[in-house]
C-alpha cells in the first residue's frame, strides 16, 4: 500500500483532487462573504443597526481571529 500512495500517478491525482477541492472551497466562502455583505447593507438601510455598531463589530472579529 505505501508504495501506491508514493506513486507518480496516484500524486498527480491527488493533486488535481486537491485543486479542485480548494477551487469550490474558495468560491463558496466567496458567495458567503457577498451574502453577509448584502445583509449588513439592507440591515443598514432599514436603519436597524448603525455604521458605528458595525465598526466595532468588524474590529471585534479581528480581534478575535488575529
Amino acid at each position: 500500500m505505501p508504495e501506491f500512495i508514493s506513486s507518480p500517478p496516484f500524486l498527480i491525482i491527488a493533486a488535481i483532487f486537491a485543486v479542485f477541492l480548494i477551487i469550490g472551497i474558495l468560491k463558496h466562502a466567496f458567495r458567503f462573504v457577498i451574502w453577509v455583505a448584502v445583509i449588513f447593507v439592507i440591515l443598514l438601510g432599514l436603519g436597524i443597526v448603525k455604521q458605528a455598531e458595525l465598526v466595532q463589530w468588524f474590529k471585534s472579529l479581528r480581534e478575535m481571529v488575529g
